[in-house]
């Protein structure tokens, strides 16, 4: 009985898989030999339970989250029974340097940054990962990661000046709490986390026929062990390379039986990642109603109609030349660098703008053709003219020319900026401008504070310059309209859109700013306007209605004066008038008309045409050059015997030709002329017969360079007359400063 039960033990031993039998030391050989001389054999241990290897980071495991055995089948049925058994694994944090970091880096670094408005607080960004890992987990409690200081900011849950960027039900808050959660560490740990298919889903590539981890693309990194995977619909994280900037996480290479999966890295999705951008860096003037309003890139504040408003100023082609980037690093941009170059927000706009170069989706597509859209940003006085835009609002600092900051952040949602300057003239000379008869001046002629309140979700605003009330307005966006029109309605001491550049540098006659003589220094005066919009891709088309106070003639037989010769109080005259705008790419165009009874039965109509254009990006030798060209011709007609009635009708005229040449984005030379003339009654451009020392022309020259919230300038003025030469030529060097 006994050899029998030896007998069947031995048997069954046979039938086991030889892959079981573990490693022998000497002492289990030795008594293995022993058992082999008396005819029996050593039983094996049994095996332990078989759990699932985690697989290389980034892969996911085997079909089912089951390992495949050699027994096929059988072994899998083990394996689930062993898996049944085994708590499950935790899911892993979020890496901080993969997902958390680029949500500071693009939410939070233009606020809390070294000099930035929020450079006052504790919170201080660097930009780079292992730094700014120290300084936030100083704002996190890991015992209760709902209760940390850093989270009750962010979803506006305490007082932050910067609102609630991350609502608590939004991914980038979950995220940020779920590495609090696993401990806010530099690099989260890794954890094993089966993934079990869906029914239905395309079998998954075993690990064994995937290459190894360490197999990815030139150029990129490695996945981070534990990094949570985007959910549906949210971006791919940026990924911090080796100098501190933000690139984006690219997807695992394509295996065998993957087809579905695109070769492509994932670029980072706009709603984000680059909108939250836009809003800190730029929105504070392209916004209704800020100093950039009267720009074609007027931001809402909604990302589904900022992706369709900003998309025409990418070249997916050429990412690093679309206007967006080129001008968000200063280049012919009045509010100057705002994302420098190097900057993580810079890198992060360029990997989405690269991202585009695919064919559209149709979600894009359709969001595109749906919102409001708009083009150029504006290019600024002291730059090329900009593309038609937005209503031509109150002016602020950047409207002004040359390049500005952020301004200054103030309670309850108000702003505050300001130009100044300070310029030496050498005056009343001909020729040269060291002459003994000509005279040393020192002039300040910008010293204006502009404080405006505007919220993305408010659909109305306020701008004021608060020194000498010059400007002052109250503006609304009539909701409800289809789109893609977009339409806003102010009221208060407005600035009249009309010309190409409707706020105070208007080149006709060859001068601008507080040369100008033909037309107001600043032309705001009360009244109201409306500015639609439409625009498709690189299309933009505006139209401005408006209604001011109009000119009014002293008497009968008087020669208008368009820069000053307004209605006095007591007997207002209203002035009606039109402005259209067309832009494709860097060509814009205006016409402008306006009309105005001038009593005593007489009447004024104003045209202006005007042309301009930007730096054509891309093409050699031509993207360092912008024009800009201009003529307005004003008509005074009507009145009766006595009043120089029909027959003694006249025009003013003025145009100007502007050429700029950048040998550098931060420094230009100009050349820019301009005729003048009045009182004319015969011609179309000058009346020969009636010249006097009022008909002229002016030849600037002009060296201008910029850098951040400076502008210094060197500029020659030579005026010639065509009567009674007057010695009125200027040399002025003048700095300014923006905030």
């Amino acid at each position: 009985m006994g050899g029998s039960r030896w007998t069947v033990c031995v048997a069954l031993l046979a039938l086991l898989p030889a892959g079981i039998v573990r490693a022998q030391t000497p002492q289990e050989k030795k008594r293995g030999d022993i058992l082999k001389d008396l005819g029996l054999k050593k039983k094996p241990p049994a095996p332990p339970p078989e759990t699932t290897p985690a697989p290389p980071a980034g892969e996911p495991p085997a079909e089912g989250g089951e390992k495949a055995g050699p027994s096929g089948g059988d072994a899998a049925g083990k394996q689930k029974g062993a898996n049944k058994s085994a708590p499950p694994a935790g899911p892993a944090a979020p890496s901080f340097g993969r997902v958390v970091h680029p949500l500071f880096v693009s939410t939070c670094k233009a606020c809390h940054a070294p000099g930035a408005p929020g450079g006052v607080s504790r919170l201080l960004l660097s930009g780079d990962a292992a730094a700014d890992h120290h300084t936030i987990v100083r704002f996190v409690n890991t015992r209760d990661p709902e209760a940390s200081v850093l989270l009750g900011k962010v979803s506006g849950a305490t007082i932050h000046a910067g609102g609630a960027p991350w609502p608590a039900t939004g991914a980038p808050y979950q995220r940020v709490l779920a590495w609090i959660r696993g401990g806010a560490r530099l690099d989260a740990a890794p954890k094993a986390e089966p993934v079990a298919e869906a029914p239905g889903t395309a079998p998954r590539v075993p690990p064994s026929r995937r290459p190894p981890a360490t197999s990815t693309a030139p150029g990129s990194q490695p996945a981070a062990p534990g990094a949570v995977p985007p959910a549906a619909g949210e971006p791919t994280p940026a990924a911090p390379t080796a100098t501190g900037v933000a690139s984006p996480h690219p997807d695992p290479l394509p295996q065998a039986g993957e087809g579905e999966r695109s070769s492509k890295p994932s670029a980072p999705r706009f709603a984000a990642t680059v909108h939250p951008v836009l809003m800190s860096a730029c929105a504070i003037c392209h916004r209704p109603g800020a100093p950039a309003a009267m720009t074609r890139l007027v931001l809402s504040g909604d990302a589904v109609q900022d992706e369709a408003i900003v998309r025409p100023f990418v070249d997916a082609q050429a990412p690093q030349q679309s206007l967006l980037v080129t001008k968000s690093t200063g280049q012919m941009h009045a509010g100057g660098a705002v994302l420098p170059p190097g900057d993580p927000r810079l890198e992060a706009i360029v990997a989405w703008a690269k991202g585009l170069a695919a064919a559209e989706a149709p979600a894009t597509e359709a969001a595109a053709a749906s919102a409001p859209s708009a083009a150029a940003p504006a290019a600024g006085p002291r730059a090329a003219p900009a593309a038609p835009g937005g209503y031509a609002g109150p002016p602020g600092p950047h409207a002004h020319g040359g390049p500005g900051g952020p301004g200054l952040g103030l309670p309850f949602g108000f702003m505050l900026n300001g130009r100044f300057d300070l310029a030496y003239e050498r005056r009343q000379f001909s020729g040269g401008p060291f002459e003994t008869a000509s005279v040393n001046a020192l002039r300040s002629y910008h010293h204006f504070l502009f404080l405006s309140h505007d919220a993305a979700a408010d659909p109305c605003g306020l701008s004021v310059e608060v020194l000498t009330l010059q400007f002052w307005e109250a503006h609304c966006r009539v909701p409800g309209l289809p789109a893609p029109l977009r339409l806003t309605v102010a009221g208060g001491k407005i600035v009249v859109p009309f010309g190409a550049d409707p706020l105070y540098h208007q080149n006709y006659g060859g001068l601008g700013g507080f040369d100008q003589p033909v037309l107001p220094v600043i032309w705001a005066v009360e009244g109201a306007a409306a500015h639609l919009m439409v625009a498709r891709r690189e299309f933009v088309l505006t139209d401005d209605l408006f209604v001011v106070r109009g000119f009014a003639l002293p008497k009968a037989d008087s020669i208008i004066n368009l820069q000053s010769g307004f209605s006095p109080d007591d007997a207002v005259e209203l002035g009606w008038g039109n402005r259209l705008g067309v832009a494709w790419r860097f060509v814009s165009a205006w016409y402008s008309a306006y009309y105005n009874p001038l009593g005593f039965g007489r009447r004024l109509f104003m045209q202006a045409v005007d042309l301009t254009i930007a730096r054509p990006r891309g093409i050699p030798v031509l993207q360092h050059f912008s024009l800009g060209a201009g003529m307005l011709r004003a008509d005074v007609s009507g009145g009766g015997p006595g009043v120089d009635g029909v027959g003694f009708d006249y025009y003013n005229f003025a145009d100007y030709l502007q050429l700029r040449y950048y040998p550098t984005d931060w420094l230009y030379i100009q050349y820019r002329t301009g005729l003048r003339t009045i009182n004319n009654r015969r011609g179309v451009v000058l009346d020969k017969t009636r010249l006097t020392n009022a008909d002229a022309s002016t030849h600037n020259f002009a060296v201008v360079g910029r850098y951040r919230g400076l502008t210094g300038g060197l500029y020659y003025f030579i005026s010639l007359e065509k009567a009674d030469e007057i010695p009125n030529d200027l040399l002025r060097l003048i700095v300014t400063y923006e905030f």
